[in-house]
């Protein structure tokens, strides 16, 4: 999120009330639904879906109590109690109603039908009771959540936690585990595991993907790790992925990538080339492994390129990216995804974007021995961003992106996830296609600079951010809103159900079956 440093990024602006009296920011069974009688759908605001046999739930995650709320909840994450897949946590740019020290987290008890917030992650009332960036991750076992966010600066400083909840539904506030501050740690993205069998068995493992400032060199790219996460102090290190010359800093996104049979893969934007006055510059895609889950002692440089014998495979070279362009009213910069097959750790998938104007293209690639040779792009899609990517039990991988069509006032923000059991054929299902200009960007980043893609057995689930007008043409596949909303009028209403609220952007849960 932060420009820290060599100026990146732009600064979340500070909190503010607007729009019917709510805390605002300028900074930052599917089954049993499709025999759900008609009057019940318009109760619950609920648009039947396209096709009854379709697998597809989408929910508007704004609990009915926030009907009147109009705020940017971009940048959103869920994570999955892969022990109790009823249980799903997420997140997103979204202030404490209640104007707290603590910041909220979205929370589901049934599957994602539902949701409700729960205001405990560490915040301050005097910073908009948020945080900046979030997100969040379920261990395999015990139901704990972690979380990796970024408290609103203090000063010039930014304040890494990395913090833990022992239950979803409890009150109580998240432990903080890390407290951070120095130069700045930027984008911190969580995965947890927990230990299946062997000496460490029913240990939590934690990746915290982070571009961490206080790196020497510029070798920013950093995974703060603890191997024994559940216990009641946990020891954390911080290992620097970075083992080349960089521009003065590597790209925001480092993403960990979890395997239950030890191995974890990360992938990471390292700077080649950047202007701070243009903001474009060129980056390369490195991807790193280690096989004892980050345990030895020199973890994560299990990979070393053929090119240049150094550390991190180089799946693309010489990737151009402009922090300072956008797509529509979403900025453009460095996007990176990865996933590891669960059925076999020798398979994983990358995804990336690369400004090759006029076009602003997201490509995906595959390994399938650990990393060491990549394919051809198995897809390209033009003006497209926010890749997340998710493998489920059956080896079926998924791909989720935002893209950017039409032209000039009818652009639209079409959300997509595409699936394939073999890299070659892709099935495409559309989610949501919304209006690309309404409404006006409060904040930087408009959608956030990421959404998030999980599988549980054989289930995809997701999340996206969207302009939330109420309206049966932008969900092809039905959508469920729990904040009222008239889908005759393509009208969001108060808790009074008749004042009119203003479109805005909220986070959407998907779960496609299968």
């Amino acid at each position: 999120m932060a420009r820290a440093k060599v100026t990146a990024r732009g600064r979340r602006r500070s909190p503010t009330r607007r729009g019917n009296g709510h805390v605002g920011v300028r900074a930052k069974s599917v089954r049993a639904k499709s025999v759900r009688s008609k009057a019940a759908r318009k109760a619950s605001n609920e648009m039947p879906a396209a096709k009854a046999k379709q697998s597809v739930l989408v929910v508007n995650m704004i609990p009915k109590s926030l009907s009147g709320e109009d705020d940017q909840d971009s940048e959103p994450t869920i994570a999955v109690n892969p022990a109790n897949p009823l249980q799903i946590a997420g997140s997103a740019f979204t202030p404490d109603p209640a104007g707290g020290n603590l910041a909220p987290i979205y929370v589901s008890a049934d599957g994602g039908l539902t949701w409700s917030l729960n205001s405990i992650v560490p915040s301050d009332a005097q910073q908009g009771s948020m945080t900046a960036d979030i997100t969040v991750s379920f261990a395999s076992a015990g139901d704990r959540l972690y979380a990796g966010i970024i408290r609103l600066p203090v000063g010039s400083s930014t304040r890494l936690n990395i913090l833990r909840a022992d239950s979803l539904l409890s009150a109580a506030p998240m432990k903080v585990l890390v407290d951070r501050t120095g130069k700045g740690v930027d984008q911190p993205y969580v995965q947890a595991a927990t230990v299946a069998s062997g000496p460490d068995k029913g240990k939590d493992r934690l990746y915290v993907g982070d571009n961490d400032f206080n790196s020497p060199g510029g070798k920013t790219a950093t995974i703060d790790q603890s191997l024994d996460a559940g216990k009641p102090v946990p020891t954390f290190t911080s290992v620097r992925l970075e083992k080349r010359t960089t521009s003065g800093q590597d790209g925001p996104p480092v993403r960990p990538a979890i395997h239950p049979d030890g191995t974890v893969y990360a992938a990471f934007h390292s700077w080649r080339t950047f202007n701070g006055n243009t903001g474009a510059g060129t980056a390369d895609i490195v991807v790193v492994r280690d096989d004892q889950g980050g345990a030895g002692a020199n973890p994560f440089t299990a990979l070393i390129d053929g090119g240049d014998g150094k550390v991190g495979v180089r799946v693309a070279h010489g990737v151009k990216f402009n922090f300072d362009g956008h797509l529509g009213l979403q900025r453009t910069g460095g996007d990176v995804a990865i996933a590891v097959d669960p059925t076999d750790s020798a398979v994983i998938y990358v995804a990336y974007n690369a400004d090759e104007g006029p076009d602003y293209v997201l490509h995906m690639v595959r390994s399938q021995d650990r990393g060491v040779t990549w394919s051809t792009d198995l897809r390209t899609v033009n003006n497209a961003l926010n890749p997340q990517l998710a493998v489920n039990n059956a080896g079926k991988a998924g791909l989720l992106y935002q893209q950017l069509t039409g032209s000039g006032a009818a652009q639209r923000w079409q959300t997509k996830f595409e699936s394939s059991t073999d890299g070659t054929q892709w099935k495409a299902v559309t989610l949501a296609t919304v209006p690309a200009h309404v409404p006006p960007r409060a904040f930087e980043p408009y959608l956030g600079d990421y959404d998030h893609l999980t599988s549980v057995g054989k289930d995809f689930y997701g999340v996206f951010a969207a302009n939330n007008t109420p309206n049966k043409s932008n969900f092809p596949h039905g959508v469920k809103y729990q904040r009222n909303a008239n889908f005759t009028t393509s009208t969001l209403l108060d808790l009074d159900n008749k004042t009119p609220v203003h479109v805005s952007i909220d986070p959407f849960f998907f779960k496609i079956s299968g």
